[in-house]
């Protein structure tokens, strides 16, 4: 075996390097749970900031005690309706689209006497009052 004829010192060398590479890699590993720790604490309405300390402060106890006290997912509020009512259906039997010209103009009433007028009228047709 290679490893057992080097001279000590390389042995030494060769195992230090793998403990700091296995300390880097654990750091690494550690830093994406308290990642995770702050996003998921957002996505259910919790304090990601106040958790993502206590992740970092108290390591994989922090993480427990994260795992047993975090709420469920808050759901949309318009995914929820209303108690004792059904969500929102459209009309039976479908209803027709709307007109392809757009919603057509209201008819304008004379205020004076109350006849319908003409579209672009400036007085009414019927009392001659000023429009």
């Amino acid at each position: 075996m290679v490893f057992a004829a080097a001279p000590i010192t390389l042995q030494t060398e060769l195992l230090g390097g793998a403990l700091c590479a296995l300390i880097i890699a654990i750091w690494v590993i550690f830093l994406l749970i308290a990642i995770w720790v702050y996003r998921d604490a957002e996505s259910r309405g919790m304090s990601g900031v106040l958790w993502l300390i206590v992740v970092l402060l108290f390591g994989i106890i922090g993480l427990i005690i994260y795992l047993v006290v975090r709420h469920d997912k808050v759901q949309p509020m318009m995914a929820q309706p209303y108690y004792g009512q059904q969500p929102w259906q459209p009309p039976p039997g479908g209803a027709a689209p709307p007109p392809a010209g757009g919603v057509p103009p209201a008819q304008m009433t004379c205020r004076n006497c109350g006849s319908p007028l003409a579209p672009g009228a400036t007085f009414c047709g019927k009392c001659g009052a000023k429009v």
